[in-house]
């Protein structure tokens, strides 16, 4: 190959990984990928034992190898499919380039790439990336095998049918078709393939005796009753499925077709009609025909089939549809003149950044791992989390999974809220978990929150000191936290010259107080500091009254304010207090604790300065 064109095709494969990079975290894990992930959590014998009858461990192992070098962040495990997949991308190039000239490559492995479920299949932390990595790879070698039997070519096409067996049982029906390709372009020299059957058969028949046949015939057996829409809507259907920006997808289909029965033959029309099915110019003839085909008819197939197979109504099964989709435009572009194939180029780059929603080709898919890496940037030490067992998003490996990725030092689960002041409550939404939030907010407050309903995470808070102080005028005093980040601040952190704290106060009342009474927070070393002086900055609950004489009993009110140290400062311990008083004579009240100034020390801060 020149090293011209070495250059653009590895700046293509660049390019087409960059498209991959932009979308690696676009969509939630579904819990078969956190299922495959999960398993790996074994030794690599343990990954064998865990592998479901439908599966094969090869991909597994990888993927336990890979996970012990980068880790279990969902991104990184990622990766792994893309890197799988960009393989794939050459081999699609390979065999087109030997069906149809260097033109047919180019195209046919950016459309390989583009098709929108082809793009989520090259990010999906499953096994089926092989297959999209394999398909195109098996293709080349049936050609480069049939034209030219050798045992080594032999070798080479029983490696790609291996891999697709290892891959997913979802290729059965592909790898038949490609049965069919060859009988039609090859035809009696089709006996030829026995050795590179028997080469790939061999490796696999314990695996096939013992769990795959089985499997087949248990899943084939069955008949599911689904209602389907009509025809040719449904096929249709299927093929928007397969893509973004569908109106370009169906250009470029009608565009292939026209390049091929027009501009095929030195851009002189093309009459299948007078073809005969012998030699030469018939073989490509049903070469080409046989990928339109694939596009026309694969839906129809698999949608009389869906009784038998699943394939139609959950469509992600049938991914390898883009498969022939990809060649058949590839093949058709490559015949246009020049112009035309530059213009299909630049629109499968294009539709190759288009954005797209990638979460509908996704199976069970729960907002559980948002919840939790959202719970982790608002968890506090000390804090609990309580689940509702009838909870939507209850699987237990997911639960397992993302508390390893964003709480790797354990989630404190309780099974009651006694005794734990911060409760996150994981709740259904049912009557049971209505009855418990209604017992939560008699002691507690409810704050932030995250998750849709049926698997919302919030949070119910306890006051610092529940049963509080109670100051001469009835105001009763609960304690405070300095808030950072919106969750109490670690004790033992020391404040900056220049720092701004929040402070945030908790109250009640015994009784209705007759007047609006005010509070004062001070920073202290000998001389007064800094000072924040008005009436209550209620933040709890939303839209209470700022006057005291309008607070209710048996409510926790809670207030937030700011107040900053000066600049500088010298090294060395500043005291937080508080006082209240009535602005009407700006006497300080008394309540046990406070000093003879009228003041109540909160807490002593370490400052640290130059």
């Amino acid at each position: 190959m020149k090293s011209r064109s070495l250059f653009l095709l590895t700046l293509l494969l660049l390019v087409i990984a960059a498209s991959r990079f932009i979308r690696i975290a676009d969509f939630r894990m579904d819990t078969d990928e956190i299922w495959a992930i999960w398993q790996t959590f074994g030794t690599p014998e343990q990954i064998v034992q865990w592998t479901s009858p439908t599966e094969t461990p090869i991909y597994f192992l990888l993927l336990g190898v890979w996970k012990a070098l980068v880790g279990i962040h969902p991104d990184m495990l990622r990766y792994l499919s893309l890197l799988i997949a960009l393989p794939g991308v050459a081999f699609m190039y390979r065999a087109l380039r030997r069906i149809g000239g260097d033109g047919a490559g180019v195209l046919g492995m950016l459309a390989y790439s583009a098709l929108a479920v082809m793009t989520f299949i090259s990010l999906y932390t499953r096994s089926y990336v092989i297959a999209y990595a394999a398909l195109p790879l098996t293709l080349w070698m049936l050609h480069r095998y049939f034209d030219k039997p050798t045992f080594k070519r032999a070798l080479s096409l029983a490696a790609g049918l291996l891999l697709l067996y290892v891959a997913t049982v979802t290729v059965a029906l592909p790898v038949a078709l490609l049965g069919i390709y060859a009988l039609l372009i090859y035809g009696r020299r089709i006996w030829r393939g026995w050795l590179p059957a028997v080469l790939a058969l061999l490796p696999a028949l314990p695996d096939l005796l013992t769990n795959k046949l089985q499997m087949v015939g248990f899943h084939a057996g069955g008949g599911r009753m689904v209602e389907l829409p009509p025809l040719p809507g449904a096929a249709l259907d299927f093929f928007n499925y397969f893509t973004s920006a569908t109106p370009v997808w169906y250009g470029l289909i009608v565009v292939s077709a026209f390049g091929l029965l027009y501009f095929r033959r030195g851009f002189k029309p093309l009459d299948y009609r007078k073809i005969k099915p012998t030699k030469g110019a018939s073989k490509n003839a049903y070469l080409e025909m046989f990928w339109l085909l694939w596009i026309l008819f694969v839906p129809v197939l698999l949608y009389v089939l869906e009784s038998r197979l699943g394939f139609y109504t959950i469509k992600r099964y049938g991914w390898w549809y883009g498969f022939g989709t990809a060649i058949f435009i590839g093949l058709g572009l490559a015949y246009l003149p020049r112009i035309g194939r530059i213009l299909g180029v630049g629109a499968l780059l294009v539709v190759l950044f288009v954005p797209f929603p990638m979460q509908p080709y996704g199976y069970i898919v729960t907002p559980l791992g948002e919840n939790l890496r959202w719970l982790r940037d608002h968890w506090a030490s000390g804090d609990g989390l309580l689940i509702d067992p009838d909870i939507s998003c209850n699987f237990p490996e997911e639960w397992d999974f993302y508390t390893r990725v964003y709480f790797p030092n354990g989630l404190n689960i309780v099974q009651a809220p006694d005794g734990v002041r911060r409760v996150w409550y994981a709740g259904s939404g049912n009557d049971a978990s209505r009855a418990v939030e209604a017992d939560l907010l008699n002691r507690r407050t409810a704050g932030r929150f995250v998750g849709p309903p049926g698997c919302l995470i919030r949070l119910y808070e306890a006051p610092p000191d529940v049963e509080g102080i109670v100051y001469e005028n009835g105001i009763r005093f609960h304690g405070f936290d300095i808030v950072e980040a919106d969750r109490p601040r670690l004790d033992f952190v020391p404040l900056h010259e220049g720092e701004t704290i929040r402070v945030r106060l908790w109250w009640s009342v015994d009784e209705v107080v007759p007047l609006d009474y005010s509070v004062s927070l001070l920073l202290q070393r000998g001389d007064v500091l800094a000072q924040n002086d008005s009436a209550p900055q209620v933040i709890y609950p939303e839209g209470a009254p700022v006057e005291t004489s309008r607070w209710t009993p048996e409510q926790l009110y809670i207030e937030e304010r700011t107040i900053t140290l000066p600049y500088p400062i010298t090294p060395g311990r500043v005291g937080l207090l508080m006082a209240v008083y009535w602005f009407g004579d700006n006497v300080r009240l008394k309540a046990q604790g406070v000093n003879e100034a009228g003041l109540l020390e909160l807490k002593r801060f370490p400052v640290v300065a130059w």
